[in-house]
């Protein structure tokens, strides 16, 4: 696997990464397993898996819609059969599609929440599920395995005025357009088909977290890819050009990583043996 090495990006403490145990608002009890963190192959085991199935995500139908969150930019489908995810390490059970969320920073060679061995990227784009067994959304934010994050890396390459990756484009193209907090507009519904180039080739990261959004529930099944998807420094650019609540660009949106706390990371992999 060979990673593109940027610049170790400055990750000072803030509060949340201070030594007090962070804790859940309704029991109490210490937070041990959040969120981002850097999968380093000191902290990794491989594990082979079955095969883990991504069905629906490519459609061309329904509808696809793109909204200026104030805070990140999501993508919600509607009017078609929602993607499903199972297998890997999500077993027998489904994982059905909620939105996509993007994380960003205000330079190219960091803001993305993960990183791998201390290599970092320019976004990260993550495609949340919940799990259908529990019956409904609200029911998953306090079962360890009531989500599944599916996480892809993205890094800019070559200089201005390189082109744009065609396959992005479809969400890119429309950014200008929401500008506005809250603004929305209708993309094409096959604006996910980029996802199919970053699993050309086996292999992922896989453990048990967080959401990176407040309250940092410990319900997640993180999933991240470690092939990078490249894009264009003007197509990052249409990300940090959206506004806030307060009329100024959004050029942060990522949590700091946080501590891995004896936590084992798994890497899926053929060539295991178990």
């Amino acid at each position: 696997m060979s990673l593109e090495k940027v610049p170790k990006r400055n990750n000072k403490k803030s509060k949340e990464n201070e030594n007090t145990p962070l804790s859940t608002s309704s029991s109490g009890t210490p937070k041990w397993r959040q969120s981002p963190i850097d999968l380093n192959s000191i902290n990794t085991w491989t594990k082979k898996y079955s095969p883990l199935l991504l069905n629906g995500y490519w459609l061309n139908e329904g509808i696809a819609t793109l909204t200026n969150t104030g805070r990140t930019v999501k993508i919600e489908l509607e009017d078609r059969k929602l993607p499903l995810m199972t297998g890997g390490p999500l077993k027998d059970q489904d994982y059905q599609f909620m939105n996509i969320q993007f994380r960003w920073g205000a330079e190219n060679c960091c803001g993305a929440e993960h990183s791998i061995d201390n290599h970092w990227y320019s976004m990260e784009v993550q495609i949340l599920h919940w799990n259908t067994q529990y019956g409904s959304i609200e029911k998953c934010y306090d079962k360890s395995d009531g989500m599944a994050i599916l996480s892809y890396l993205i890094q800019v390459v070559g200089c201005p005025g390189i082109p744009d990756n065609p396959m992005f484009a479809k969400i890119t193209q429309h950014l200008p357009r929401i500008k506005k907090m809250g603004s929305s507009v209708n993309i094409g519904p096959d604006c996910l088909r980029w996802m199919m180039e970053a699993c050309s080739e086996p292999g992922y990261y896989t453990y048990l977290g967080s959401l990176t959004t407040p309250p940092y529930h410990e319900c997640v099944v993180w999933i991240v890819i470690p092939r990078p998807i490249k894009i264009s420094a003007r197509q990052i650019d249409a990300f940090r050009n959206i506004y806030d609540k307060k009329w100024e660009p959004i050029v942060r949106n990522y949590r700091c990583q946080q501590n891995l706390r004896r936590r084992r990371v798994l890497y899926a992999s053929n060539s295991a043996v178990a």
